[in-house]
């Protein structure tokens, strides 16, 4: 799930001093959640209590914006006291788009060099975000998100590789909007001519074929012309990516969902573990625990050697008597059902699946195989090609098999275009539902509907 910093900043990483780290949000185990990493600049040491307060304020804050806040399960939260030598966000004085000073130029010796007038002035940004970089490498490598509040109350802020906010009283929304640009991906929906296409921008004005189709009519959702470029388009009138202290519009709710669930997995741990050992011949009892989004919109399955089972929680006791002789493979598969996404039209579905293997002998005492692994397939709906990205590598020793309603095998073509990535091409049959089965080593991976349009 962790994304990895560029060599060359963990290498330059010996050059940026290590921090004290405050935790902010605590969720559960790094390595299982999305990690927010929260800087401060221009805070000296005397004022680190103060920057800790802000940066608690701003991630308290963004927990009661939709959909972090159905999300809050997921993450986890540190404030890095990076200190300066002096007080303050540089001002240079130099934007275009005021009658400059608007505030008294200043140059203070502050360590990240977050400054104003960057293009305009309530743009704060650095020139030197290299040492941005060497200070989450030295102090919080594994994170995912980071943003940068600037010891200033002037109103400003700046999204990019890195998100900046001030201490500005707008603060809070100024912070939810950056992330929306440096996490989310998503552009501005007040016009900026820097941005291009993202997923709530687009030159596509077709109803029936821009990339949010499934939403428009819905919680207000449409193509909307900027009047500043008529020919490009955002899906809302007063989404939080045009106004503050407005919502996200459900397209840009969609987007940081899927972005959600491209770093983390809904599950937590699983038992029996890998290598355990248990009594074939006795009942067994298997056991996920998952991360689970508030209110839970979690959709759980169970499959034995292939079999749908009755249960739906995140626990089942298997009998011998359910056990064919040999191995057997119990498949748990948990995929997101919230309201939030356009489940059977959302461009990409997101699972992730366990597997154990447990073999049934006159020994009695077997050890458990188990493996986790997470899949994407898309686009689905798909006009007839779609794609399986896993998480891990795909075995050379994997098949494809495609269903139709009646549960009649249907033709399909597949190949590995890279070790994790599947392609398949059902476009010889009807539109309609499909069920796609696919297995590696002989043992089932992946059970999945597929709509084909």
């Amino acid at each position: 799930m962790k994304k990895l910093l560029l060599s060359l900043l963990i290498g330059s990483s010996c050059f940026a001093q290590v921090f004290d780290k405050v935790p902010l949000l605590q969720s559960g185990s790094n390595d299982k959640r999305i990690i927010i990493a929260v800087l401060g600049d221009g805070f000296t040491t005397a004022q680190q209590t103060s920057f800790v307060s802000s940066a608690q304020s701003t991630v308290n804050y963004l927990f009661t914006k939709s959909p972090y806040q159905e999300y809050k399960n997921y993450f986890n939260a540190y404030a890095v006291k990076v200190v300066s030598a002096a007080s303050g966000v540089k001002h240079p004085g130099t934007a275009t788009d005021v009658t400059e000073p608007v505030i008294p130029v200043s140059n203070p010796n502050n360590y990240l060099g977050s400054s104003f007038d960057n293009g305009v002035h309530r743009c704060i940004y650095s020139s030197t975000t290299n040492k941005v970089g060497q200070v989450l490498a030295a102090n919080i490598p594994d994170y995912d998100i980071t943003y940068v509040l600037g010891n200033s109350t002037e109103y400003g802020g700046c999204g990019g590789t890195y998100a900046f906010a001030s201490l500005n009283s707008s603060a809070n929304e100024i912070v939810v909007h950056e992330l929306g640009h440096s996490f989310g991906k998503l552009a501005d929906e007040y016009w900026f001519a820097g941005s291009g296409e993202s997923p709530n921008k687009t030159q596509n004005s077709n109803t029936a074929t821009v990339k949010w189709k499934n939403w428009v009519g819905v919680n207000s959702v449409g193509v909307y012309p900027y009047t500043e470029s008529p020919s490009w388009f955002r899906p809302h009138q007063s989404c939080e990516m045009r106004y503050l202290n407005q919502q996200f519009c459900s397209v840009c709710k969609e987007a940081i969902i899927e972005k959600i669930h491209s770093l983390v997995s809904p599950v937590d741990s699983y038992s029996p573990a890998n290598t355990a050992t248990v009594n074939a011949n006795a009942n067994v009892t298997f056991t996920v625990n998952e991360v689970l989004p508030n209110p839970n919109t979690l959709v759980n399955s169970w499959k034995l050697n292939g079999t749908t089972l009755s249960g739906t929680g995140n626990s089942i006791t298997i009998t011998p008597a359910q056990l064919n002789s040999g191995n057997n493979t119990l498949l748990f598969s948990v995929t997101d059902n919230s309201p939030m996404l356009k489940v059977n039209n959302h461009s990409t579905v997101h699972f992730t699946n366990v597997s154990w293997t447990l073999n049934k002998s006159a020994a009695k005492v077997s050890k458990v195989s188990a493996k986790e692994k997470g899949f994407s397939i898309y686009p689905n709906p798909t006009d007839g090609v779609f794609y399986i990205r896993g998480k891990q590598d795909f075995s050379k020793n994997t098949r494809v098999e495609v269903y139709d309603g009646s549960g009649k095998l249907i033709s399909a073509k597949s190949e590995l275009k890279d070790a994790s990535t599947l392609w398949v091409d059902i476009r010889n049959v009807p539109a309609g539902s499909y069920l796609l089965n696919i297995t590696e080593d002989d043992q089932p991976i992946i059970s999945q509907k597929i709509i084909k349009e």
